[in-house]
């Protein structure tokens, strides 16, 4: 996830043009096409002025506009090969785009020329060198913490009043370890001490309480941001989506309109709300502000990416697909994110119900379950967070009976961050692949979870019962088939009698060749409304009969 953009009024570095923090504000303010207007006239009065291209390019960057920033940070190097900004910028970009070696090298040279003695840069200017080459170590998908963390706190060591500073640590710290907000928070408030008419770092700290879902605390905190600047737009467009967490939707498109009034005219603006038009599930009026701005000529990727995504919402897969796979198309490689992946599984998923039921004419026919899956791996390791993505991969798999697909899914699954009902999914895949003692290690994991569920035992047995040959029987499943019968609750017999047939039927069966050992755990409970012959059962089945493997 890209690093918002640290650019802050409050401590602008080394030399720039006396409009720059206007201009810088605006971009502050998510009014990109303005700031773009504002920047086009600083440059034009002072071509020479580095830190006027550097900032014109942050403005690009923060629009997602990375070519254009480029552009803007080359064309800085250019008009004034001393100033070291422009190095943090391109390295940025070049880190983006997956081109790491390349970016260090910028960023190496943009420290070499702001500690240059020849170049005569203050404290404050060096400090703000490292604050930036550090912004740039968090760009692309593999952001380098520990560097960051250390070059930033370089700058901290060398000016400690700078709050955008400690606004850039906080969010490093909390991209870094999403679970631990106390370090981000002391950081936040550093910042707020520093400039207390600032409205960002109290933004950040909302935002920190929202990805942690603590959205009562995080509309608290942007509601003191627009205290403290009531122009300032992205507050009231974080308000908007956490009172939409907090279901307060009423109050979501009242702050989302404020936000839009805000940035009247402002493209940027409309783009974020047909984002936030599809986040309320208003897929027809995202939909909608998408074609309009398409038909103004609009050329925006998150656009073309939203429009994939309401098209599936709105049922209309083989669109979907078709708006998905030119966005695809389009889209560099190292721009593409953890949800692209996660709707092109879905809309696998949604082909692949219609090719079933003969509405989809696909020449070869295609194994979308499969590829859905591949697709949902691809998402999770994109975002590890994303863990519950391996479940649905290996369901997917399922469906299209690629077992063993499914199996690996699950195992990642186990292995990184194991919940209850993992073992669960992963016993039943196992079990359709015929991998019962897998199934079975599962299954005890599950049981040892899950005591008092009768369900776990009787998975269990099953995969004990698959683990003989026809010709040569253990009766290692008779222990669970009774844990079975015991763990059942009264309440549940009506609706499961197959699954207790299913016990005393083995237990029948095993009848046959008694050990010693049997029913050492204590009489099995008798259930009213059930009787088991076993001469009955012996007729029906056979003296080496075996419960029939039904997987979960």
């Amino acid at each position: 996830m890209k690093t918002l953009i640290i650019l802050g009024t409050a401590c602008l570095a080394l030399s720039a043009t006396a409009q720059t923090p206007e201009a810088v504000k605006l971009t502050d303010k998510e009014q990109f096409e303005k700031a773009t207007s504002a920047f086009k006239q600083l440059v034009a009065a002072s071509p020479t002025s580095g830190a006027d291209w550097f900032y014109f390019g942050e403005n690009y960057y923060a629009n997602d506009r990375s070519d254009s920033a480029a552009a803007c940070y080359q064309r800085g190097i250019e008009v004034n090969s001393t100033f070291p900004l422009n190095h943090a910028g391109m390295g940025k970009v070049l880190r983006e785009a997956g081109k790491a070696d390349l970016a260090q090298a910028q960023f190496d040279q943009a420290v070499a020329l702001a500690t240059a003695k020849a170049n005569k840069n203050s404290k404050q200017d060096i400090a703000a060198t490292y604050r930036e080459v550090a912004e740039g170590m968090l760009a692309g998908a593999t952001p380098d913490y520990a560097g960051a963390l250390a070059m930033v706190q370089k700058g901290i060591d060398l000016y400690p009043k700078d709050p955008e500073a400690y606004i850039l640590k906080g969010d490093a710290m909390f991209d870094q370890n999403p679970r631990d907000g106390s370090a981000p928070l002391e950081n936040y408030k550093m910042a707020m001490q520093l400039d207390a008419l600032n409205a960002k770092p109290v933004a950040r700290k909302a935002f920190m309480y929202y990805r942690a879902k603590n959205f009562p605390s995080s509309i608290e905190e942007y509601t003191n941001a627009i205290a403290l600047d009531p122009g300032f737009a992205p507050a009231y467009r974080g308000r908007a989506e956490a009172y939409f967490k907090a279901r307060d939707f009423d109050k979501a498109t009242a702050d989302m309109q404020k936000y839009l009034e805000l940035n009247v005219g402002n493209t940027s603006a409309r783009v974020r709300n047909a984002q936030f038009l599809f986040l309320v599930k208003k897929y027809d009026e995202s939909l909608t502000e998408i074609q309009a701005l398409e038909a103004e000529g609009v050329q925006n990727m998150t656009l073309k990416r939203l429009k994939a995504f309401d098209l599936e919402e709105k049922g209309e897969h083989m669109a979907a697909d078709s708006a998905l796979n030119a966005y695809f198309t389009e889209q560099p490689d190292e721009k593409e994110i953890s949800v692209d992946f996660e709707y092109a599984a879905k809309i696998d998923q949604s082909l692949s119900k219609l090719q079933a039921a003969d509405t989809l004419s696909t020449a070869p026919r295609m194994a979308y379950d499969s590829l859905a899956g591949e697709m949902y791996l691809k998402a999770v390791q994109m975002e590890p967070s994303k863990d519950y993505l391996y479940v649905e991969a290996a369901k997917a798999f399922t469906d299209g009976r690629a077992y063993d697909k499914a199996i690996a899914a699950m195992k990642l699954k186990t292995a990184e961050n194991p919940e209850v009902n993992d073992w669960y999914y992963l016993g039943a895949m196992a079990s359709r692949a015929k991998r019962y003692a897998l199934a079975d290690s599962a299954w005890a994991a599950y049981i040892a979870k899950q005591p008092n569920i009768y369900q776990g035992y009787l998975y269990r047995a099953r995969a004990q019962a698959g683990m003989d040959s026809a010709e040569v029987k253990s009766w290692t499943a008779l222990p669970y088939y009774q844990d079975v019968i015991r763990k059942m609750k009264p309440e549940e017999v009506d609706s499961h009698k197959a699954d207790l047939e299913e016990a005393y039927n083995y237990m029948t069966v095993k009848s046959t060749f008694p050990t010693p050992s049997e029913n050492q755990a204590g009489p099995l409970p008798v259930r009213g409304g059930l009787t088991f012959s076993r001469k009955q059962n012996l007729v029906a089945h056979g003296p080496d009969a075996r419960p029939h493997p039904r997987f979960p």
